[in-house]
């Protein structure tokens, strides 16, 4: 059974440096917290406190978005989230110079690749909000890599990071259900055109957006084409280092007599390589 991951050294208490409103019911959050500034890798993600005491009890999960910098050195972090019930309609009040306690950072971090890479970043939903983080760090690598970022989202208010992302020189696509900005459809077909020798895809978004990526790419892989794809998942996360098991998901296995066994997104994830997870077997809640 994998171990739980240890949150010794993991804990800090930030401060709220800023809380902005950057959509309808989103919010963008920013904590100083130097220690943990430094050492957060694109993909891992935080455990927040919604408010002070035990009211929500849990902590909730969110991506590192981005890192604060101030002359050079990380002293913060962004997280993005969508107000959608008790516990992140609390952090949508947070008030700047607030204590604010963290766990992280968390999980394991998307592979970068090389610089000769074409990386596609796709996005559903809120699920953008890693690939500023990412971005922003293969910029920093090389800035003449390509860079392509692919976000879909339910119409247009719903669309984010993009303008944010081609600000720092990356390709952007767009694609909404409804076809009030981009392409009227799923933000998976602005994919295909894309995939080609030479290209790594990352995503993050929710479980229909994955199995509908896992098609495409399942059939470009069959057609011959060889490319690393992987997954950042969305699952609830109460504790954030295994303890619970409240995030499992199913990941193929030949030495399970079924094929799959139950992994800990929080601490074997939360980016799996796509063809690691059964996707039949996921839930579709979200």
């Amino acid at each position: 059974m994998q171990a739980c991951a240890s949150p010794v050294n993991l804990s800090h208490e930030g401060v709220v440096s800023g809380n902005v409103e950057i959509a309808p019911a989103c919010w963008r959050l920013e904590i100083r917290c130097p220690e943990l500034a430094r050492s957060a890798r694109p993909g891992q993600f935080v455990m927040l406190r919604c408010r002070q005491g035990l009211d929500p009890l849990l902590s909730r999960a969110f991506s590192v978005a981005d890192v604060v910098r101030e002359g050079g050195e990380p002293v913060g972090i962004v997280v993005l989230q969508v107000v959608i019930g008790v516990g992140t309609q609390a952090l949508a009040e947070r008030v700047v110079g607030e204590a604010i306690g963290l766990l992280g950072p968390l999980g394991n971090p998307y592979d970068l690749g090389t610089v000769d890479e074409h990386m596609v970043l796709v996005a559903g939903g809120i699920g953008a909000a890693p690939f500023l983080f990412v971005a922003r760090a293969l910029r920093e690598r090389s800035s003449t890599q390509r860079v392509t970022y692919l976000v879909g989202g339910r119409d247009a208010d719903h669309v984010y990071l993009a303008g944010e992302i081609r600000g720092l020189g990356c390709d952007v696509g767009v694609a909404t259900d409804d076809g009030s900005q981009g392409h009227h459809g799923y933000v998976t077909q602005l994919l295909e055109p894309h995939l080609r020798p030479g290209v790594r895809v990352l995503a993050c978004g929710p479980n229909p957006m994955f199995k509908s990526l896992a098609k495409v790419v399942e059939e470009a892989r069959a057609g011959g084409l060889a490319f690393p794809c992987e997954v950042s998942t969305e699952e609830t996360m109460p504790c954030g280092y295994g303890a619970c098991a409240g995030c499992v998901v199913p990941l193929r296995s030949d030495a399970h007599p079924d094929g799959y066994r139950y992994g800990k997104s929080c601490v074997e994830g939360p980016v799996f390589p796509v063809e690691a997870i059964r996707w039949d077997l996921m839930r579709s809640i979200h």
